[in-house]
This record gives C-alpha cells, sequence and structure tokens, in this order.
C-alpha cells in the first residue's frame, strides 16, 4: 500500500505540474490572495501560500517529489511519511477548487500510515534487524479500516434519491453526462435494463453490503480477499466508464493495506531474490505506559471525530460537532465528504464557448482556432479538458458561490492565447457555458447559453 500510494501521489504530482501556471501562481486562475479574501478558513494553512512566483512553486513540487520518492523505497519511512502528509496537505490547499473526494482519502490514508509500520515490507528499512510480530492491530489501523468503510457506507447513506434506491436509473443519468462518460460507458449506454442492474448492484451490495463485511471482525482470510477484490473491482469499472482522474487508483492503492497476509505470502514466493530484502513481520514499537494512553486517546477521538463529521452530513442526524471543532478540521484537514454522486446524479452537462474580441471589433472562436463561432456540440466533449484538475475546475466556475473566481481565470485564457498566438491577439473574451439537462427515456431539455464571464485585457480585475 506504501508503495502504491506513493506511485500515486507522484503521479499526482506530474499532472498537476503540468497546469503549475495555471492552478499555483499569482498569474493563474487563483492567487492566494483571492484565495485568502473569498475562501479563507481559521487555521488553515500551506507552505505554498508563502509565494506565488512559478520559481517558488516549482521548487516545492520538486521538494514534494523528492520526498515521496523515498516514501516509495521505504528509506526513514515515517519519517518521509510525515513529511508527504504535510507536503500533500500544503498542495491541497493551495487550491481547494480542482479537489475531489479521491484527494480527501489519499491525504487521510497517508495520516494514517504514519502511525502503521509500512515501512517494514518492501523498504530500506526492512533490512533492520527488528522483533517479529505475525499480525499487527491498533487503533491506528482500525482507524484506517474505519476510514475505508465509511467511504462507501457514508456514501450509500447519502444516495437518498428514487433514482438510486427504486428507479435504478442513476448510472443512466450518470453516463448521460458527456463531459464524464468515457471507454466503455458509451457501449454500456445503449442498454438500459443492464445500467439499471447494474446500479442496484453498485448501491445495494458494494456501497451498503461490502463495507459492513469489511468491518467484521470473524471474517476469514479468503472472505476478506473477495470483499477487499470487491472493491477493487468497483473502481476498475468506474474507470472504465467515467472519467474520474486518479479516484479509481487512490481507491485502489487505499485499500491495499487490508489484502490478506495469506495473499501477500503467495505473491513473495515468486519473486524469489527479492524475497531476501524483505522482513518477517512488524515491528512492535514498545512505548512508557502514559504515553501509549495518551496515543490510545488521541485515536479514540480521532476516529470519533471523523464519524461524527461525516454522519454531520445526514440530515436526520441531530447532532454537530462545535464550531470550534473547524480549529482540528483545518489544522489536520479532517475534512471529508463521500457524497459523490448523491442525493440524486446531476442531470445538467454542457460545454464551454470562448468568444475571443480583437482590435478591429471582429470575433474570434479560441478554442477551434477559427473566425467563426462554433456552436455544436464537441464530440468527446471530455478531451476539451487536459486534465481531470480542469474538468473540476470548470464545474466549480460554473457555480454561482466562487464567481470571484471567473475574471481570472478570463484574463489567464487571454493572456495564454496572445502567448501562443501574437500575431492574433484578443483584448477581450466572454466565456459561454452551453447547459444540457438530461431528460429519461435518452432526451434532453432544450439547450440554454449562460455567460459566465466577459472582460477585457486591461480592465482591472475585481
Amino acid at each position: 500500500m506504501r508503495i502504491a500510494i506513493g506511485v500515486v501521489i507522484l503521479s499526482d504530482l506530474i499532472i498537476r505540474a503540468s497546469s503549475l501556471t495555471a492552478h499555483y501562481t499569482d498569474q493563474g486562475v487563483l492567487p492566494v490572495s483571492l484565495l485568502l479574501e473569498f475562501d479563507s478558513k481559521p487555521l488553515r494553512w500551506s507552505l505554498h501560500y508563502l509565494n506565488d512566483s512559478f520559481a517558488y512553486q516549482s521548487f516545492l513540487f520538486c521538494i514534494h517529489g523528492f520526498i515521496t520518492f523515498f516514501l516509495i523505497l521505504g528509506y526513514r519511512t515515517r519519517l518521509f511519511t510525515v513529511l508527504s502528509w504535510i507536503f500533500l496537505v500544503s498542495l491541497q490547499n493551495r487550491n481547494p477548487f480542482i479537489q475531489q473526494s479521491g484527494d480527501d482519502l489519499l491525504r487521510l490514508v497517508l495520516f494514517f500510515g504514519i502511525f502503521m509500520p509500512w515501512g517494514y515490507f518492501y523498504s530500506a528499512d526492512s533490512k533492520k534487524s527488528i522483533p517479529i510480530v505475525k499480525h499487527y492491530f491498533s487503533l491506528s489501523s482500525l482507524g484506517y479500516l474505519i476510514l475505508i468503510a465509511s467511504v462507501y457506507i457514508f456514501s450509500a447513506i447519502q444516495k437518498s434519491s428514487p433514482e438510486w434506491r427504486t428507479e435504478g436509473t442513476a448510472l443512466y443519468y450518470a453516463l448521460s453526462l458527456d463531459q464524464l462518460k468515457v471507454g466503455i460507458g458509451d457501449w454500456l449506454y445503449q442498454f438500459p435494463t443492464l445500467m439499471k442492474v447494474l446500479t442496484f448492484l453498485v448501491f445495494y451490495y458494494f456501497e451498503l453490503l461490502v463495507p459492513i463485511l469489511l468491518l467484521l471482525p470473524f471474517t476469514t482470510k479468503k472472505f476478506r480477499g473477495l470483499i477487499v477484490s470487491s472493491i477493487i473491482i468497483l473502481h476498475l469499472g468506474i474507470a472504465s466508464t467515467i472519467y474520474v482522474g486518479l479516484f479509481f487508483a487512490i481507491s485502489i492503492a487505499g485499500c491495499l493495506g487490508l489484502m490478506p497476509s495469506s495473499f501477500m505470502d503467495r505473491i513473495d514466493n515468486k519473486i524469489g531474490p527479492i524475497r531476501a530484502a524483505l522482513s518477517e513481520g512488524f515491528y512492535e514499537a514498545t512505548l512508557p505506559t502514559g504515553l501509549k494512553y495518551a496515543k490510545n486517546a488521541f485515536f479514540v477521538l480521532l476516529i470519533g471525530f471523523c464519524l461524527f463529521f461525516n454522519l454531520g452530513y445526514i440530515p436526520s442526524f441531530r447532532y454537530v460537532l462545535d464550531d470550534r471543532a473547524q480549529y482540528v478540521t483545518n489544522v489536520l484537514k479532517l475534512e471529508q465528504y463521500w457524497g459523490m454522486f448523491s442525493p440524486n446524479v446531476y442531470k445538467t452537462d454542457g460545454w464551454y464557448i470562448y468568444k475571443g474580441f480583437k482590435a478591429n471589433d471582429s470575433v474570434w472562436d479560441i478554442y477551434n482556432n477559427k473566425p467563426q463561432m462554433d456552436l455544436t456540440k464537441p464530440k468527446d466533449i471530455d478531451k476539451m479538458y487536459p486534465s481531470d484538475r480542469w474538468r473540476k475546475f470548470a464545474e466549480n466556475y460554473q457555480n454561482n458561490n466562487y464567481n470571484f473566481m471567473r475574471p481570472y481565470y478570463c484574463k489567464y485564457l487571454i493572456r495564454e492565447w496572445n502567448k501562443k498566438h501574437p500575431e492574433n491577439k484578443i483584448e477581450g473574451l466572454d466565456v459561454i457555458f452551453v447547459l444540457e439537462e438530461s431528460l429519461p427515456d435518452y432526451k434532453t431539455a432544450p439547450l440554454k447559453e449562460q455567460n459566465t464571464c466577459l472582460c477585457y485585457e486591461n480592465e482591472q480585475t475585481k
């Protein structure tokens, strides 16, 4: 799990670095000053707040990659797990408008990894002479187990709409979103009955039954392997039908620590020479009695805190955490939300049109790079976004609660266009969203054009 989590973090860094200027500098869509003015949270912190320059952000990305490399190697694992968590929290806090639920899971698994012995296998640390404990259990591993189960249990609880529970049309509406539908999703979309069966299978088996079985203390190793394999199959299915970025990879990597040891033993037996570099068991740390009680109390509070945080999203739950709890949440970044596609699936989809204005008052379609505006629906809407980070930003960009970002995005697009096309500059830009609403039986409502932002290069951004 440590190696898989490290590889995911490294992959995420590479994807994020491809849009470093846009998402992390003062020349991008969200300068730090704008974030702190409109979306400030008590005690939320980030190393990335200190400087908005490309050079500084690049430096932090390089350090983050260096730290992740040593986490993957398992060299001084606990130290580099702590540093990885610090840099991941810092990175996620820098631009919260490109985040998705998988980022919460990645961050929390890494946090619990600080307290678990995941540095004693397939690692540089495994060469040390350490005491042998065949099985490992602690409150930290219990918290990790509850975390994985919570993702699916609370996701199911919040799916209260008929589309999930009685009609079975949730997958139909999800695959009606052209900005999400990929791979075999196009093929599956032709079969309404099959989509209905899969909707109920996802809701009642994968999200309700599987996590409950995962929490049972008396399951056999083979049964545990079957449950974990079900989670992996679910996310492979999601990745093959819906554009979710690294969410599927994060979810699969995050559950690998639950695989039975007997399964891993079979892998060890097949890799021969590598086995010599592995330790034979977990290190059982001996702590002073007082410190041990303090550690256990911390994890009891932590587990309870996370459960209350999730229960707070359920309307029928009357008890919520005190407002002062947000200080703990923001310092440790324990916030989490597993309500994916809930309480119902979005039924509105659409695409953007970028209408540029030149000095001679003529217009230019800067997306298709031609003088006439192309209002037709793109064949592959998902390909309009370089990464899922941009797709998530575009989703939040439509939200009127975040309209303070719109002029900055507009200015960024003008600058980037003029930099790449000095012979064909534009002075202004109108960003238009074409809204398409999905209806039952493969029908759609009439298209609606929404002007999200109109700005000019020399206009002061407010």
